[in-house]
C-alpha cells in the first residue's frame, strides 16, 4: 500500500458524489449520534460508492455498538477517536471492535508522546494530525517529525503552515509546503490514507478536483510542472 489521498466530509450523498466525480478513491466520514441512529440509511449510502472508507467517531454521544456495526458492514479500514476517553472507556472501545477488521486510531492528543502508552497497552494506532503538530512545534522540525510519522497509522494534513490562517483548508492551498510534506511522508516510509481535512465550505467538486490534480502532480514526481499548477484546472 502506498499513500492514498482522501477527502473528509459528513455522509452526504451530493458531497460523496462530487468526491467520486473528482476521481478520489478514499474518504473519511465524520459521524454524529444522529447519523448513527439512522444506521441503515448510512450503510446504504456508503454502499453506493466504492471508496476506501475511514470513519471518524462522534465526539459526543458515541454509540459504540452502532459505530462498530457500520464499520464492519462497510469494511472500513480506519476508525479515528479523539483523545477524550478515560482508560476504562478505551478498554470498552477495544472490546467492542474486537471482531472488526479496522485499525483504531487516537487523534487530538496533547503531545505526540501521549498516545504511546495507549498504543502499547491496547494496540490502537496513531492518527497524526500534521496541522496540530506544526502548531505545537511552531513549524516543521524534520528530525523529530520523521520518527513520529513512522508510528502513524493514519494522517490528517491541511493547507496550514505555521503562522498562516489556512486552518482546515485543502492541502493544495499550500503547494510548495505540502509537496515538501508529501516528500517527508515518503521519506518516513508512510503508507496509508492521507486525509485532506478541509472545512465544509471547501467540500465542493471544484476543490476535490484540485486536490486530486495536486496529488497526482506529486505522484508524478515532475516537480518542474508545479509552477504551472494552476493552469491545469
Amino acid at each position: 500500500m502506498s499513500i492514498i489521498i482522501a477527502a473528509k466530509c459528513a455522509p452526504q450523498k451530493e458531497i460523496l458524489y462530487n468526491i467520486e466525480r473528482a476521481g478520489l478513491k478514499a474518504v473519511e466520514l465524520y459521524l454524529s449520534e444522529e447519523i448513527l441512529n439512522d444506521l441503515d440509511k448510512t450503510i446504504q449510502l456508503c454502499r453506493n460508492f466504492s471508496f476506501i472508507y475511514a470513519f471518524h467517531a462522534p465526539t459526543e454521544g458515541c454509540k459504540l455498538d452502532k459505530l462498530a456495526e457500520l464499520v464492519k458492514a462497510i469494511g472500513g479500514k480506519i476508525v479515528v477517536f479523539h483523545n477524550i476517553y478515560w482508560e476504562e472507556e478505551w478498554k470498552k472501545i477495544v472490546r467492542t471492535f474486537r471482531d472488526v477488521e479496522a485499525n483504531l486510531c487516537m487523534e487530538n492528543t496533547y503531545s505526540v508522546h501521549e498516545p504511546v502508552k495507549f498504543m502499547q497497552r491496547y494496540g490502537v494506532g496513531r492518527c497524526l494530525d500534521l496541522e496540530h503538530l506544526q502548531m505545537e512545534c511552531a513549524g516543521v522540525y524534520e528530525e523529530v517529525f520523521i520518527p513520529v510519522i513512522k508510528q502513524a497509522s493514519h494522517i490528517h494534513l491541511t493547507g496550514y503552515t505555521y503562522g498562516s490562517q489556512l486552518w482546515h483548508t485543502h492541502i493544495h492551498y499550500s503547494q510548495e509546503h505540502n509537496l515538501y510534506m508529501l516528500d517527508l511522508l515518503k521519506k518516513a516510509g508512510y503508507s496509508g490514507l492521507l486525509v485532506s481535512e478541509a472545512r465544509e465550505s471547501l467540500q465542493t467538486y471544484e476543490e476535490f478536483k484540485k486536490l486530486n490534480n495536486f496529488f497526482k502532480i506529486w505522484e508524478s514526481r515532475d516537480k518542474h510542472e508545479v509552477g504551472n499548477w494552476d493552469s491545469r484546472f
